[in-house]
C-alpha cells in the first residue's frame, strides 16, 4: 500500500494515536463508579462504560480506514499458524521475563495486572464489565491504535522493523510498568503483534492473537478471585 492511498499523512496519524489513547483512558474512567451507589446508578455508569467503549471503536476504525484504505481480507491457514507460533513466543518470553521480573523486583505480576485484580475485586458489576472489556473491547481499540494506526498511518509502507519497534514501546508505555522488566514484557508483546500485523497485512490477526491472550490473563485472575 503506497502512501498516496492514504487519506492523510504522518503527521495526522500520530496526532491521531495520540488522541485515542487519551480518548481509551478517559472511558475507563467509569470503573470507578461501578461500585459504589445505587443498583441503578452503578446501571447507568455501565452503560456509559460501554458505550465509551463502543464509541471509541468506531472512531478508530474510521481513522484506520483512512490509514489503511484496503479490502478487508480473511485469515488464511499460514496466517493462522503465525498467530500460534506469536503466542507461544509471547509465552515463553513472558515465563523467563516473570521469572526474573520475582528475581530482582519480587513481582509474581505486572502492576498493570494488579491494578486490573484489583479492580475485579471491587464487585461483581467492576469484575463483569473489565473482563468484558478485556477481552472483546480493549484488543480492538489497542489494536487499531497501535498497530493499525501507528504501523501503517505513521510509518511508510516499506518500513518494517522500525514500526514494530515503535508499536513495542509505544505499547508498553501506557501499561503502567514500574520497572525495566515489566516494561519490557508488553514492549515484547506489542512488538510480536506489530510483527505479525505487518506479516499478514490483517489487523483482525492481532485483534484475536491479543484477545485470546487477554481471555487466558482475566481467566487466570478470576480464578484468584474466588
Amino acid at each position: 500500500m503506497s502512501a498516496k492511498k492514504r487519506q492523510f499523512g504522518s503527521t495526522m496519524a500520530w496526532l491521531w494515536l495520540i488522541l485515542l489513547v487519551i480518548i481509551l483512558n478517559i472511558v475507563q474512567l467509569p470503573l470507578l463508579f461501578l461500585g459504589h451507589g445505587t443498583v441503578g446508578q452503578r446501571f447507568v455508569w455501565a452503560v456509559i462504560y460501554l458505550a465509551g467503549f463502543a464509541a471509541t471503536i468506531a472512531l478508530g476504525l474510521w481513522v484506520y480506514r483512512q490509514a489503511h484504505p484496503v479490502k478487508w481480507q480473511r485469515l488464511t491457514g499460514k496466517d493462522w499458524w503465525l498467530m500460534v507460533k506469536a503466542y507461544g513466543f509471547v509465552i515463553l518470553v513472558e515465563m523467563i521475563l516473570g521469572i526474573v521480573n520475582n528475581l530482582l523486583y519480587h513481582q509474581t505480576s505486572t502492576a498493570n495486572n494488579q491494578a486490573i485484580s484489583s479492580f475485579m475485586g471491587q464487585g461483581t458489576l467492576t469484575m463483569v464489565m473489565l473482563s468484558l472489556t478485556a477481552v472483546l473491547a480493549s484488543p480492538v481499540i489497542e489494536e487499531i491504535t497501535f498497530r493499525g494506526i501507528l504501523v501503517d498511518g505513521c510509518f511508510p509502507a516499506n518500513m518494517f522493523w522500525l514500526p514494530i519497534v515503535v508499536s513495542g514501546v509505544a505499547f508498553s508505555i501506557v501499561h503502567m510498568s514500574t520497572n525495566p522488566v515489566s516494561w519490557l514484557i508488553y514492549a515484547m508483546m506489542g512488538g510480536t503483534f506489530a510483527y505479525v500485523y505487518k506479516r499478514t497485512g490483517k489487523l483482525q490477526s492481532t485483534i484475536f492473537l491479543h484477545g485470546f491472550n487477554n481471555l487466558i490473563a482475566v481467566g487466570a485472575m478470576l480464578l484468584t478471585l474466588h
